[in-house]
């Protein structure tokens, strides 16, 4: 399955670096599943992924941003987000991925997962069990060097002012917008956490935007939990939403929550 995975996540890429400099990748199409406008990029992207899952008839369902939940009759669903961080995309800015994981239910049992930087090619795998590697080199998350992680933040117009206030209590911030490959940087050991706080629940994160990233970092000896400190299970359903803090070490939670 992960060749597999690493197969279809290989094609997205070469099909969207095929595309002409001025094509409108932010063109509206229409609302997808999720209940948010479809721009052409993604499009483009779910279709390679959908084409490949149907022509190979690979023995798996669909969950994805634009399409919803795709019933072919198998026990085990791919969870997609064809373009994680479209916005980057859209604007020219290099930090936008595709995201494949393969579970039954939930998050929790997620046994597989591919992350690729569209930009750069960074190649993030993992399978439940097995450690998580970024180009065939392991990934472990690093121990707390401070008392003042250094954080990666949704910064958003619907942030809430609790993040404002941890801002300031960490050593370096940046606001990426890709939650995917935010994770994956938490995983490398190149930050100490990536804290997600909404104040309006429609915009809080998707399963599909983190399937993949949580078992990587999970993986990478990590964790993920609601901002109640409970470890973040989230159902294969569009509707759920959920804030959340990613991190390394343990005692990030602790500072953090």
């Amino acid at each position: 399955m992960q060749s597999e995975l690493e197969r279809i996540a290989m094609l997205v890429r070469e099909e969207v670096q095929a595309l002409p400099r001025d094509f409108d990748r932010g063109r509206e199409l229409y609302i997808g599943a999720d209940g948010t406008p479809t721009e052409s990029i993604d499009k483009i992207a779910e279709d390679v992924i959908l084409r490949e899952v149907n022509g190979r008839d690979l023995p798996l369902n669909v969950l994805s941003e634009e399409a919803g939940y795709v019933d072919r009759g198998y026990p085990d669903t791919l969870v997609v987000d064809p373009i994680d961080g479209t916005h980057n995309s859209v604007h020219g800015i290099p930090f936008f991925s595709v995201s494949l994981a393969v579970g039954r239910r939930s998050l929790d049992d997620i046994q597989h997962a591919i992350l690729l930087d569209l930009v750069n090619g960074d190649l993030y795998r993992a399978q439940r069990g097995h450690g998580a590697t970024m180009n065939g080199t392991t990934l472990r998350v690093r121990s707390l060097p401070t008392q003042e992680p250094a954080m990666l933040f949704y910064l958003g117009r619907f942030a809430h002012p609790r993040a404002f206030e941890l801002v300031k209590r960490s050593s370096r911030v940046r606001a990426m917008g890709c939650a995917s490959l935010e994770m994956a940087l938490v995983a490398q050991g190149r930050f100490d956490a990536y804290y997600f706080n909404t104040e309006v629940y429609e915009k809080g994160i998707r399963v599909i935007d983190i399937a993949a990233s949580a078992l990587i970092l999970r993986e990478a000896g990590g964790d993920i939990v609601d901002l109640k400190g409970r470890r973040l299970d989230m159902p294969f359903d569009l509707s759920a939403r959920s804030n959340f803090l990613a991190y390394g070490d343990p005692r990030v939670k602790e500072l953090m929550l």
